[in-house]
């Protein structure tokens, strides 16, 4: 389950908070991934070295991002700073240092930098709700909005490399019924509704699912692999199994317009994966 450990009790005040926030963060999960690297490249697990060598560098793009964007707006670097200040349960490397490296993959690996852009998605969603001003909030938005990108790229590596790793593939059965499985989650999140004091969230989120799995039976998306073993019926993970199939779709159907469609599909899948897990958290 996605979580951030406490949420944050302070709004951010001014720009050039936000920007120091936003680029002490970048900083932290580069300088993670650089020591997890370090230790995969010493125990001589080259390829896991280069996978989180690739994150390091998914971060500094992120870092440089922030950097021009504090230089547009307000014609300077961002501020440091301090460690009291600093956003506390965004980036959990799940003690992978305490791991044998032998026990890990480039799967897990890529799963925990989802998870990690996952609650920075929560942060910034908890920093927009609490925004002082139109700036603030729009710009925290724009936060959100990149995170959620870079969990859909993570998520798309991710997945290639689970696609890399296995061995066994189900043969035979027919192909998967995305509208069935959308209406399944669309199900599920109206119990989470009614179960949880009628929040809003729930109910536009049922609904959402409930139009897209009309709007896939009415077109139905071609299918981009064959269809492998079932997928998970838990919400979590049967949500997350919808974004990583779309994602994949957005990767290899044949027409363009097939593509940009099921990327569309992917877009909403991450977000509502990302949703429905702060919205588990706060309910525990």
């Amino acid at each position: 389950m996605i979580r951030l450990t406490s949420e944050p009790s302070t709004p951010i005040r001014s720009m050039d908070e936000l920007l120091a926030v936003a680029m002490a963060m970048e900083k932290e999960s580069a300088d993670r991934y650089a020591d997890l690297a370090a230790r995969m490249r010493a125990a001589g697990r080259q390829e896991l070295a280069e996978v989180f060598e690739r994150l390091v560098r998914e971060e500094s793009g992120h870092i440089d991002m922030i950097a021009g964007w504090s230089q547009q707006l307000r014609h300077h670097e961002p501020g440091t700073l301090t460690a009291e200040a600093m956003p506390h349960g965004v980036f959990d490397d799940e003690n992978m240092a305490l791991v044998s490296p032998e026990l890990l993959d480039a799967y897990l690996s890529l799963a925990i930098a989802v998870r990690n852009e996952e609650r920075a998605f929560a942060f910034w969603s908890y920093v927009a709700a609490q925004g002082v001003s139109p700036e603030i909030r729009d710009a925290a938005e724009r936060m959100a909005r990149e995170e959620l990108e870079h969990a859909k790229t993570l998520r798309r590596e991710r997945r290639k490399a689970f696609v890399r790793h296995r061995h066994e593939m189900a043969t035979g059965q027919e192909p998967y019924d995305l509208p069935l499985l959308e209406l399944e989650v669309s199900k599920a999140l109206e119990e989470r509704y009614r179960m949880n004091e009628k929040q809003g969230e729930y109910r536009d989120l049922a609904e959402e699912a409930r139009m897209l799995s009309s709007d896939l039976a009415a077109d139905p998306l071609q299918d981009p692999a064959p269809a492998g073993p079932p997928p998970p019926r838990a919400l979590d993970a049967l949500c997350e199994w919808l974004a990583d199939y779309y994602i994949e779709a957005g990767e290899h159907l044949l027409s363009q317009a097939a593509r940009d469609r099921a990327q569309k599909l992917a877009t909403a899948a991450v977000r509502r994966l990302a949703l429905v897990r702060h919205l588990e958290a706060k309910h525990q």
